[in-house]
């Protein structure tokens, strides 16, 4: 006679004994259930809570996206810091070309007022040499 060997499904959880392999199937799932490496004795004397850390490390194991899924909330409250960090960063660089966007104003301004002030002075310059010029003609 065989000797019962442990199975529990990777998906749920659920754990039977079993003589053969082809028995084995999870009846929430429905599908096969996975062998465990241990005797149903040793499975036996263990406590509840140790055969149910070992049945989800056991899991885990089988199953790396449901790591994910456990990480999952982990993960979205990185990612909302990650976004509070970026708006705030968001919020920096607006200020920042507000007073950008108002030294450049100022300094189109200046520069507008140089060159009004640069094309008078021409202007006054060429008065003036015709005024000279006039004036050398009326002494010659």
């Amino acid at each position: 006679m065989r000797e019962l060997s442990v199975y529990y499904c990777s998906k749920c959880g659920y754990y039977a004994y079993f003589q053969l392999p082809k028995n084995a199937f999870c009846r929430h799932c429905d599908i096969a259930l996975t062998r465990l490496d241990m005797s149903q004795r040793d499975f036996t004397n263990l406590s509840y809570e140790a055969r149910d850390r070992l049945i989800t490390l056991k899991m885990i194991e089988a199953a790396p996206t449901l790591a994910k899924r456990i990480t999952a909330p982990e993960k979205l409250y990185q990612q909302r810091k990650l976004v509070g960090a970026l708006t705030q960063q968001v919020i920096e660089m607006d200020a920042e070309i507000k007073k950008l966007n108002e030294t450049l104003g100022w300094m189109h301004a200046t520069i507008w007022d140089e060159l009004r002030k640069k094309q008078t002075l021409k202007e006054e310059i060429q008065r003036l040499k015709a005024l000279l010029a006039e004036a050398s003609a009326k002494e010659a």
